[in-house]
């Protein structure tokens, strides 16, 4: 069964109205009218034509969303005959309809339309390529889905309002293979790869180098093997933010660990799966540690080395050293307590708090002392970035000594 967007519509969001005859209450169904809608969601309605074009004009005379999901539309020409009434259209949403090849390029411009979602169709891309010109506002791409292997670009051919890019389950195997893009795309900041079978970063720096505004990278589920592979990530000139989780290549390490790595490999990446990296020094020199553990000498062991000289082994740590711990002396006044304590200068002052509460036994907020400043106000400050030096004294309060003292 098919049928046109008009009549979608009218059984979708036209009044019908329906009494009960066998019953003394009539019920009358009213579904809401509204010819002036903003959001036209008609997704899964089998949908193949537009139909009555003054009709359609009328019910998107206001649409700025359009929304034609997993219906059976085939032939381009329909979706140029709704975009021709549709002006005011901004985002179109034809993913899983039967579109294949655009056997004839129109000779009208959509320049409203900003995000065209393509996603399991019949997508051809140089097909594509050819039809871009005719949408030259757009920002938003999706093509996912349709087994795209490679995507060459002409060199005399840019659009540089297009900034993201969805490429989720094609069948790009390199880096390689999309390298083009930098030279069409100047403005892609948000490259979509996920799910792709994607083995390598490419082998040319200089060629990554190309995307100087991407700044954002999905890449979730992909084949990449080798933690070198990873590094590659840092020729990426603006790289930000990189989403990469199923990864054979984490086997069994836990999430710490793959943020420590993560953080120590790619440098200028501040997010790494949604999440910010806590202390980047920290991450840098585990992965030194890592490395001399198993005697492996990669080129960012070589720039930490230069960064951070040689580091002595965990076993070479002294507690109260001025390497990788420090020793405080904690006083407690209300409890009577006083005693020292080791921590990493990689702890927060916040552990340094639990530590208090803890073993005297306190609830609620305490406040920490040295010499009478609060140094805590930021519970998650990194010791190490902290004033305290080995030996320090600092003196703990709860809040509720501290209510009592000014009560009395």
């Amino acid at each position: 069964m098919s049928q046109s967007i008009v009549t979608a519509y009218q059984n979708k969001y036209e009044d019908d109205n329906e009494d009960s005859e066998d019953s003394e209450i009539q019920i009358v169904f009213v579904k809401r009218k509204n010819h002036k809608l903003c959001n036209l969601i008609l997704d899964n309605c089998f949908i193949s034509e537009t139909g009555c074009i003054d009709k359609v004009a009328d019910i998107c005379s206001r649409v700025t969303e359009c929304d034609l999901a997993h219906n059976n539309i085939s032939d381009w020409n329909e979706v140029f005959r709704l975009l021709d009434v549709g002006k005011h259209i901004k985002f179109l949403n034809l993913s899983n309809n039967k579109l294949g090849r655009c056997e004839q390029i129109p000779e009208n411009q959509y320049p409203c339309l900003q995000c065209l979602a393509l996603s399991g169709n019949d997508n051809h891309w140089d097909n594509l390529l050819s039809l871009l010109p005719s949408f030259p506002s757009l920002s938003h791409l999706n093509i996912g889905h349709s087994n795209i292997t490679s995507m060459p670009c002409p060199a005399d051919i840019q659009f540089p309002n297009l900034t993201e890019l969805n490429l989720i389950e094609n069948s790009i195997s390199c880096f390689d293979d999309v390298s083009e893009l930098a030279t069409t795309f100047v403005n892609l900041h948000t490259l979509v790869l996920s799910d792709n079978p994607v083995s390598s970063f490419g082998d040319n720096q200089q060629v990554v180098e190309r995307f100087e505004k991407l700044s954002k990278l999905h890449v979730n589920n992909i084949t990449i093997n080798s933690w070198d592979e990873v590094s590659k990530l840092r020729w990426f000139p603006a790289l930000s933010d990189v989403r990469m989780v199923h990864w054979d290549l984490f086997g069994d390490m836990n999430e710490e660990d793959r943020r420590k790595m993560l953080g120590a490999l790619l440098p200028k990446t501040h997010l790494i799966n949604g999440a910010i990296i806590p202390d980047r020094e920290a991450a840098e020199r585990w992965y030194m540690r890592r490395c001399q553990a198993g005697n492996i000498e990669t080129s960012r062991y070589k720039e930490l080395y230069e960064k951070y000289g040689e580091l002595p082994t965990i076993g070479d740590i002294k507690l109260g050293g001025t390497d990788e711990t420090i020793t405080l002396k904690l006083c407690v006044p209300e409890k009577g307590i006083e005693m020292e304590k080791s921590f990493s200068i990689y702890d927060t002052l916040k552990t340094i708090k639990t530590l208090i509460k803890t073993d005297c036994k306190l609830t609620g907020k305490i406040r920490l002392e040295k010499e009478g400043e609060d140094i805590a106000k930021y519970d998650y400050t990194i010791i190490h970035r902290s004033d305290l030096k080995d030996g320090d004294k600092l003196i703990a309060h709860s809040r509720k000594y501290l209510l009592s003292l000014l009560d009395s």
